[in-house]
């Protein structure tokens, strides 16, 4: 297999855990970030210095294909150790939406919800669904099944949308 090849592979790879496992793992988007921009500084000075060797692939390959990779494990065997199911239920409204152009807008709902009380009001795509919005329509609350990992952290492993007539009196 060619770098290239693994190149590839790996960021094929590092894509479908993207979305599967880091978007499923309740966590506060902004100290994701912090944290990987500092463990991308950490690891480009500990390269500088020779301490993390990149051998013949070079920066690119490990900070385009190691680097996330190695996360993306951290959060897969968080992910697969999950245990102690636990339900939580919110009510929900959706973000109303403009789209458009100079001439022509349009507002619609979308698949990213508002919880109740805030509720994981950091963890955005604790709160966005890549799904058909049929699925949400006429619904007012989401009942979710979260599992605590070996690391300690919360991942969203499955979730359904209901009607509940006294969600129609909650403010948000």
């Amino acid at each position: 297999m060619t770098a290239i090849d693994k190149y590839i592979v790996f960021s094929i790879l590092n894509a479908i855990l993207l979305v599967t496992v880091i978007f499923s793992t309740v966590i506060n988007f902004y100290l994701f970030v912090l944290a990987m921009i500092i463990l991308v500084a950490v690891c480009n000075i500990l390269i500088n210095r020779n301490i993390i060797s990149v051998k013949k692939l070079g920066k690119k390959y490990f900070f385009g294909v190691q680097l996330p990779l190695i996360i993306n494990g951290f959060f897969l065997i968080n992910y697969v150790t999950g245990m102690n199911p636990t339900k939580e239920t919110y009510c929900y409204r959706n973000m109303i939406a403009e789209v458009g152009g100079k001439y022509s807008h349009q507002k619609g709902k979308t698949t990213y919800i508002y919880l109740s009380g805030n509720a994981y009001e950091y963890s955005y795509m604790t709160r966005s669904f890549f799904i058909d919005y049929k699925r949400m329509l006429f619904k007012n609350q989401i009942i979710y099944t979260f599992e605590r990992g070996i690391f300690g952290l919360k991942i969203r492993k499955d979730f359904e949308f209901v009607y509940n007539e006294n969600c129609l009196e909650k403010n948000y």
